[in-house]
């Protein structure tokens, strides 16, 4: 039992990273889209919306609300 939950808490650390690392590359290109290209407001607000979408899918855990009351 102890194995199992391990390697979830393990898959979930790596998919934590993994989208800590893209938020960070998201976050430097809307960067430098944004001081290079002053009038993109459209694809600044595409990036915005990706890093919206990360964050509350895998750092605000709310799939786990409507998930069938598995822990």
């Amino acid at each position: 039992m102890d194995n199992k939950m391990d390697e979830k808490k393990a898959a979930a650390y790596r998919v934590g990273l993994a989208v800590l690392i893209l938020l960070i590359v998201l976050t430097i290109g809307e960067f430098f889209l944004g001081k290079i290209a002053i009038g993109w407001t459209w694809p600044l607000w595409g990036i915005a919306i990706i890093k919206a979408f990360f964050i509350v899918r895998d750092y605000m855990h709310l799939p786990r609300l409507f998930d069938e009351g598995q822990e």
